[in-house]
């Protein structure tokens, strides 16, 4: 699951996208406006289209952001998520 969100932290774009057998996902959004952006993603291993946390609320399952940001204790700031699109760009994301 990726989420494409912009500067109030608010889903632009989303989308399920298969894992390969080499654990490597490529997805391209389209049609985004220059701007600042964020993405966050997950691997949804069981399907249920959520991210899976134990009772303390830790992530079950593997997760990213943009910039490779982690947050202290839940997710990182918008800002420290923030890439600039004014063109055609790449990011790699390491989930953890």
């Amino acid at each position: 699951m990726i989420a494409l969100k912009d500067t109030k932290n608010e889903r632009v774009k989303e989308a399920r996208v298969p894992v390969t057998k080499s654990g490597t996902v490529v997805y391209q959004f389209t049609d985004i406006p220059p701007g600042s952006y964020a993405i966050a993603v997950f691997h949804d291993a069981n399907g249920d289209k959520e991210l899976n946390t134990n009772f303390a609320g830790i992530p079950k399952e593997l997760y990213g952001f943009s910039n490779d940001a982690r947050g202290a204790f839940g997710p990182p700031n918008i800002a420290d998520q923030l890439f600039k699109v004014d063109k055609s760009i790449a990011l790699s994301i390491t989930l953890k």
